[in-house]
C-alpha cells in the first residue's frame, strides 16, 4: 500500500519483484483473477477489509428512544399512561430512523457494478464487494473503485483528482506508471484496461485523506433542531417546571394542613378525615409529577420527532433526495448562512458547445463561411487532427467532435486512412504523449497510408500551443503557411483573451510533417503550423438566476469554486447571477492562491466579500469552509467530484449532486444526495428546509404556550384556590391528542412559490426568537385569565366547573394552532388555510376527539368531568375564538431584532464589570 500511495516504482520492482510478485503474494493471478470461491473471498474481506467507507452508524430504534426513556417514568395504573408510552416510543423511534424511501433511493445510488475476473471468468459485482487481489476490468468512463496496479491495456488515460493540483490531471498509465487510485476516471483507453486491487475501503487513498484530523473535525458541531429542543426542554424542566411544582406543592400543603382548601374539608381539628390514597394531596402530587415529567420535557420532544419525521419524509419524496446516514441535515440546511458550490455540472450543464472558430485571425464558425474560406488542405489537416487526437471521453472533446462532424463534414474514415504510431507496432515509433500539467495538451504521431509520410498533430490550451508554433494558416485558399512573428502572436493572444473573458475555453490545433532523425520519428514540439482556434463554452443551466435570487432573498450567500481562470470564472458567475452588476466587485473574485497566501486575520476579514474563487484546489475549498465556520457561519457545500471531498467533509451540510455525474466517493461522504445535477435543486432544498425549520418553530411556540400556561394555572390555582382544575388524566389527554395532532397539523405546511425573505439563523442564534416569545406570552396570559375567570367566577359544582375549564383550555390550544401557522405576519390567520387540507383534518379530528372524550368519560360515576350542554360548549368555543383577535393585537407589538438572551448576557457582563470595578 505504501508503494502504491507513493508511486514508488523502484521499490515495486526491486523489493516486491514487480506486479507478478505482488500477485503471487496476494494469491491471485494476473490473467484469471482470484478463485471464485465465496468462502475465500470472505476470508480476503476479513483480512484486508471491505471496499466501503465507514461513517457513523445511523441511530437505530433503541438508541433513538434510550435518552427519552431514561427520563420517562410514570407510575400509574391507567391505560392512557400505557398508551402515551407506546405512542411516544413509536413516534420518536420511527421519526429518528431513516425513511424507507431514502433506503430505496440509496440502494439505487450505491448499486453501481463493475466487471471483475474471478476463476478466469468475467462477472459483474457491486463495487462494495471488491476485495484485495481482484482483477478489475475498466473501460472508458469507469471510475476506479479502489487503489491498485496496472496489468494490461493500450496506455489508458486516467483523470486523477489531486488536492495539490487545481482542477484535474490526466495521466497515462503504463509499465512506467502502473499506479491507479480510487476516484480516478478512465477517459481514454482504446479497448479498456485491467488492474489488480491492492487497497480497498478505508485503506484507499481518498479514504485515508478523509481520516485526516483536518477533515470534518471541527470542534464546534451544529446541533440539530431536535438536539436544541432536548436542551431547551431540560432547561425548562429544571429551571421552571421543578421550581414551580415545588412552590405549588409547598403552597398547597400549607393550605391543606391549615384546612383552607376548597371543597370538602379533609382535615378537621388537626385530624385527617379521609384515607390518604383518596385525599386531594395524592391527586395534586400525581398531577404535578405528570405535568413536570411528561408535559414539559417529553411532549415537546415527541412533537418535534413527529414534525421533523413527517417534514423530512415529504421533502425526500418531493426532492428525490436521500441522506447517507442521517436525515437531520435536511433541517440544518434551513439554517445555513453560506452555500459553497462547484461550477462544472452544477451551475453549468457540463455540455460543452463550440461557440467560435478562428481560421487565422478571422472567425468562421458557421459551416458556409468555413467551406467558402478554408482551403481543402487545411480542412483535411483539421479532420486528421480532430479524428486522431480527440476521444469522446470528456465534455470538451465531445463538443469538438460534434462540431467537426456538423461543420467540417468529418467522418470516421479518416482513421482508416491514417495509422496512429504506437510502441507495440515498431520499436522506432514514438508513442502518444500527454503533458497534463498546468497547460494541458496532447500530441499524436501518425502515418498517412497514401504517401507513407509521418505527421504530428497537437491539440491543447491555446497559450501552450501558440508557444510551439512558428507559422499559421489563414482563410485563403493557399496551402502556404504564414510566418507567426511576435506581432502576430500578440494578435492571437488578444483573440484568446477575448474568448477567455467571455468564459470560452480556447483550444488550439497545430500540425507539422516529421522527418526521420537517425532513422527515428520523434513527436516534434516546436516549429508547428497553427491550424485554428476553437472557443468552447459550458452554458449555464436554465433558471439559474432565479435560483440564486431565492438564495439571496433567504439571506444565504452563494460562493462559487472553479478551476477556471479568473476571467472565465467572473463571466460565468455573472451569467449565473452570483455576481450582480450593482455589486462592488472589488475583492469579490479571487484566485485560490491569493486566498491561500492571506494571513488568518486577512482571510477572516475578506471572506464575506468573496463570491468567486478561481484556479482553486481542494485545499483552497477546505480553507474557505473552515474560515467561514470560524466566523460562526453554517456552511453547506455542493459538489460532484473527488476534488470536493475535503470541503464536503468539513461542511455542516455536504450535498452530493447527481446520480450519474457524482462520483462514489462524493456520495459516500455527503449528508444529502440529490438525484439531479442542477443547483436549482439546492435552492429548492433550501426553501423546503427553511419550511421545516419554520414548522418546527411554529410547533415549539404552540407547545410552549400550552406548557407554560398549564404550569402557571396549576401553580396559581394551588396557591390561591387550594385545588387543581386540571387532573393528570386531562394532562395526559392533552399530551396524547392535542400535541400529537398539532405536531402533524403544523408539519404539513409546504413551501410556497413566494420568495423567502428572512435573515439566516446562524450558528449561535437561539431556537426561540423574540417574535415567538412575544406571541406565546400573549396567549399564555390570555389562557391564564380564561382559566382563572372560570375558576373563581363560575358558580356551580366543582366537577361542572372543572369540565368547563378543561374544555375551554383545550379548545384554546386548538384555536391557537391557527395563530401558530404564521409567526410574524398580522394578516388574516385563515389566508390560504383552505389549501392545507392536512391541517384542517388534524384540527377537525382534535375537536371531534375532545367532544367524544368528554361525552364518554363524563358518564363514569367516579369520573372527574361531567356532561356539558350546548350552552356550555358555546362558552368554551367563545373563549377559544377570542384568542384570534388577541393574537392579532399581540403581533402588532414590535420586538427588537437582537435576541433577548443576548440582552441578558450583556446585562450580566455590565454588572460583572461594575462589580470588578467596585
Amino acid at each position: 500500500m505504501k508503494v502504491v500511495k507513493k508511486k514508488d516504482l523502484e521499490r515495486l520492482n526491486e523489493e516486491l519483484r514487480g506486479i507478478e510478485g505482488v500477485a503471487t503474494a496476494l494469491g491471485t493471478h494476473t490473467s484469471t483473477g482470484i478463485p471464485d470461491d465465496e468462502k475465500k473471498i470472505n476470508q480476503r474481506r476479513k483480512i484486508f477489509g471491505s471496499n466501503t467507507y465507514k461513517k457513523p452508524r445511523p441511530k437505530g430504534f433503541f438508541r433513538a428512544v434510550y435518552r427519552p426513556l431514561d427520563e420517562f417514568a410514570i407510575l400509574s395504573d391507567y391505560v392512557n399512561v400505557v398508551a402515551a408510552v407506546i405512542l411516544f416510543v413509536a413516534a420518536y423511534g420511527i421519526g429518528s430512523c431513516m425513511p424507507s424511501s431514502a433506503r430505496k433511493s440509496k440502494a439505487i445510488i450505491s448499486g453501481d457494478e463493475i466487471e471483475v475476473l474471478r476463476g478466469g471468468k468475467s462477472k459483474k459485482v457491486s463495487k462494495s464487494e471488491i476485495v484485495v487481489g481482484d482483477v478489475v476490468c475498466l473501460k472508458i468512463g469507469d471510475e476506479v473503485p479502489a487503489d491498485g496496479l496496472f496489468l494490461r491495456g493500450n496506455n489508458p488515460q486516467l483523470e486523477e483528482r489531486d488536492s495539490e493540483i487545481s482542477g484535474r490531471a490526466v495521466q497515462v498509465v503504463n509499465e512506467e506508471n502502473p499506479f491507479l487510485f480510487s476516484g480516478s476516471q478512465v477517459v481514454d483507453g482504446y479497448g479498456g484496461c485491467q488492474m489488480m486491487v491492492t487497497s480497498v475501503g478505508m485503506k484507499a487513498k481518498w479514504c485515508k485523506m478523509m481520516r485526516k484530523p483536518s477533515c470534518g473535525s471541527s470542534d464546534e458541531k451544529i446541533d440539530t433542531v431536535e438536539d436544541q429542543v432536548y436542551n431547551l426542554t431540560c432547561s425548562i424542566r429544571n429551571k421552571v417546571g421543578l421550581p414551580i411544582a415545588l412552590l405549588g406543592l409547598i403552597a398547597f400543603l400549607a393550605r391543606y394542613f391549615t384546612g383552607n382548601t376548597k371543597g370538602k374539608q379533609e382535615i378537621i381539628n388537626g385530624k385527617i378525615k379521609v384515607e390518604f390514597w383518596d385525599s386531594s394531596l395524592v391527586e395534586f402530587i400525581a398531577t404535578a409529577f405528570i405535568t413536570v415529567v411528561v408535559v414539559i420535557p417529553e411532549s415537546l420532544r415527541l412533537g418535534m420527532a413527529l414534525t421533523t419525521f413527517y417534514s423530512k419524509k415529504r421533502l425526500m419524496a418531493d426532492m428525490e433526495m436521500v441522506s447517507d446516514t442521517s436525515v437531520s441535515r435536511c433541517e440544518t440546511m434551513g439554517s445555513v448562512t453560506t452555500i459553497c458550490t462547484s461550477k462544472t455540472g452544477i451551475l453549468t450543464m457540463n455540455r460543452m458547445e463550440v461557440k467560435e472558430f478562428y481560421l487565422g485571425e478571422h472567425s468562421v464558425l458557421e459551416k458556409e463561411a468555413y467551406l467558402t474560406n478554408a482551403s481543402t488542405h487545411v480542412k483535411n489537416l483539421l479532420k486528421e487532427g480532430i479524428a486522431l487526437n480527440t476521444s469522446p471521453s470528456t465534455p470538451t472533446d465531445k463538443a469538438i467532435l460534434s462540431w467537426a462532424v456538423r461543420v467540417l463534414d468529418m467522418d470516421m474514415e479518416v482513421k482508416c486512412r491514417c495509422l496512429v504510431l504506437r510502441p507495440d507496432h515498431r520499436d522506432d515509433e514514438a508513442a502518444l504523449n500527454i503533458n497534463s500539467q498546468k497547460k494541458k495538451r496532447s500530441g499524436v504521431l501518425m502515418k498517412r497510408e497514401v504517401d507513407n509520410t509521418v505527421h504530428v498533430h497537437w491539440k491543447g490550451e491555446a497559450e501552450a500551443i501558440l508557444e510551439m508554433c512558428s507559422s499559421y494558416y489563414d482563410n485563403s485558399i493557399s496551402r502556404n503557411p504564414i510566418d507567426l512573428d511576435d506581432e502576430q502572436k500578440v494578435k492571437f493572444r488578444r483573440i484568446v483573451q477575448h474568448m477567455t473573458e467571455r468564459s470560452l475555453q480556447c483550444i488550439a490545433f497545430a500540425h507539422n510533417q516529421v522527418e526521420p532523425v537517425d532513422g527515428r520519428h520523434t513527436l516534434k514540439e516546436d516549429g508547428l503550423v497553427l491550424l485554428g482556434l476553437v472557443g468552447i463554452k459550458d452554458p449555464c443551466r436554465p433558471k439559474m438566476k432565479a435560483a440564486m435570487k431565492d438564495c439571496q432573498n433567504a439571506g444565504v450567500d452563494v460562493k462559487m469554486f472553479t478551476s477556471d481562470n479568473i476571467s472565465s470564472a467572473e463571466d460565468i458567475a455573472r451569467e449565473c447571477g452570483i455576481l450582480l452588476d450593482t455589486d462592488d466587485q472589488e475583492g469579490a473574485v479571487i484566485t485560490g492562491e491569493a486566498f491561500r497566501n492571506y494571513s488568518e486575520d486577512e482571510r477572516m476579514e475578506k471572506v464575506d466579500k468573496i463570491q468567486v474563487m478561481a484556479n482553486s484546489s481542494a485545499n483552497d475549498k477546505l480553507l474557505m469552509v473552515k474560515t467561514l465556520k470560524k466566523k460562526d457561519g453554517i456552511v453547506a457545500v455542493s459538489g460532484n467530484n473527488s476534488n470536493d471531498v475535503l470541503a464536503l467533509l468539513e461542511a455542516d451540510v455536504g450535498i452530493s449532486m447527481g446520480n450519474k455525474a457524482g462520483t462514489d466517493v462524493v456520495k459516500k461522504v455527503s449528508n444529502i444526495v440529490i438525484l439531479d445535477d442542477n443547483f436549482a435543486s439546492v435552492a429548492r432544498l433550501l426553501k423546503s428546509s427553511i419550511c421545516i425549520y419554520n414548522n418546527a418553530q411554529k410547533f415549539i411556540q404552540f407547545q410552549l404556550t400550552l406548557n407554560l400556561a398549564a404550569l402557571a394555572i396549576i401553580f396559581i390555582s394551588a396557591a390561591c384556590a387550594g385545588e387543581i382544575p386540571l387532573d393528570f388524566t386531562g394532562v395526559l389527554w392533552l399530551n396524547l391528542i392535542v400535541n400529537t395532532l398539532a405536531s402533524l397539523a403544523l408539519a404539513t405546511e409546504r413551501p410556497t412559490e413566494e420568495p423567502i425573505k428572512r435573515q439566516p439563523v446562524g450558528r449561535k442564534e437561539p431556537l426561540i426568537s423574540n417574535i415567538m416569545l412575544r406571541n406565546l406570552l400573549g396567549q399564555v396570559v390570555y389562557q391564564i385569565v380564561v382559566v382563572l375567570t372560570l375558576l373563581f367566577k363560575v358558580k356551580s359544582v366543582s366537577k361542572k366547573r372543572n369540565t368547563l375549564i378543561f374544555s375551554a383550555f383545550l379548545l384554546c390550544q386548538v384555536f391557537n394552532e391557527f395563530n401558530a401557522t404564521n409567526l410574524e405576519s398580522i394578516e388574516n390567520v385563515f389566508k390560504g388555510i383552505h389549501r392545507d387540507i392536512a391541517f384542517l383534518v388534524c384540527t377537525g379530528i382534535t375537536i371531534s376527539a375532545q367532544v367524544l372524550f368528554m361525552q364518554l368519560y363524563s358518564h363514569q360515576e367516579d369520573g372527574y368531568f361531567v356532561m356539558l350542554n350546548l350552552w356550555h360548549w358555546g362558552i368554551c368555543f367563545g373563549f377559544a375564538i377570542i384568542s384570534w383577535p388577541i393574537d392579532w393585537i399581540v403581533k402588532c407589538i414590535p420586538v427588537p431584532k437582537k435576541p433577548l438572551v443576548n440582552y441578558l448576557s450583556d446585562t450580566f457582563k455590565v454588572v460583572a464589570q461594575f462589580g470588578m470595578k467596585k
